[in-house]
């Protein structure tokens, strides 16, 4: 059985993902990558660095679970 994640734990495996690839590009092709990872940091208040992209996250999850029948 697959195990299952959490939205907020499957965000962190794709900033970690990204974090992975990013490390190896080229230099000059890095500054893409490490713009996103800046803005989907969390901050301590919870909410993400561009505030836009947790519920750009969450936005993309609900498209998937609904075109997989599982949608909440």
């Amino acid at each position: 059985m697959e195990p299952t994640l959490t939205t907020r734990q499957a965000f962190e495996a794709m900033r970690r993902f990204v974090a992975q690839f990013a490390e190896r590009e080229p230099p000059e092709y890095r500054e893409r990558f490490e713009h996103l990872l800046r803005w989907t940091a969390f901050e301590s208040d919870g909410v993400t660095s561009d505030p836009a992209q947790w519920p750009d996250w969450q936005a993309a999850v609900a498209t998937v679970l609904a075109s997989e029948g599982d949608a909440p």
